[in-house]
């Protein structure tokens, strides 16, 4: 008679320390978190500041306007005023620039307009043939970048500040010899 001998069927014994099949099937989901979120970071302030370069620009552009827009209203309570007040006419121009956004270009750019703005405001006096005298008000500011600066650490040449100059020529309106 044969004897017979059943097989042994050894089962693994499960440990915790080794990961089990639900764990490793979504390792992918959880496992990297920490790399993600500075991966995240890094990307998002890499963005912001690629976003707001342009809008950096476009904030000098709004004070050029700004400014220009000062320099005309102030040339129409030059022309306007009788008799003529450069003073006048330049503390008036300089209430209207905005005080946040211009820095002093130098005292060789007229009077200083502190304490409204820290742009300066030269207003000429009438000048000009009979009938055609005219006054011009300039406005001079330096517009310093902000997060256009960052490109310095790309190596590119990046100015400190654009200066910003603009300019109105208004007809002077009581000329005695016109009337």
């Amino acid at each position: 008679m044969k004897t017979m001998v059943t097989p042994t069927i050894h089962y693994p014994v499960e440990s915790h320390s080794s990961p089990t099949s639900i764990q490793t099937a979504f390792s992918h989901l959880f496992g990297n978190r920490g790399q993600a979120m500075v991966e995240f970071t890094l990307i998002f302030i890499l963005l912001i500041i690629v976003a707001w370069i342009p809008a950096d620009f476009g904030l000098a552009f709004y004070t050029g306007q700004i400014t220009l827009n000062a320099s005309r209203e102030g040339a129409r309570i030059a022309a306007a005023t009788n008799p003529f007040d450069a003073a006048d006419a330049a503390t008036e121009t300089c209430k209207r620039v905005s005080s946040a956004l211009l820095s002093d270009p130098g005292s060789a750019f007229g009077v200083s307009c502190l304490p409204y703005s820290k742009a300066r405001v030269d207003v000429s006096v009438p000048s000009g043939v009979a009938c055609n005298q005219k006054l011009t008000v300039t406005v001079t500011g330096d517009y310093n970048y902000f997060f256009y600066h960052v490109l310095k650490f790309l190596g590119a040449p990046v100015p400190q500040s654009v200066r910003i100059t603009r300019s109105t020529a208004m007809r002077w309106e009581h000329q005695n010899t016109c009337m």
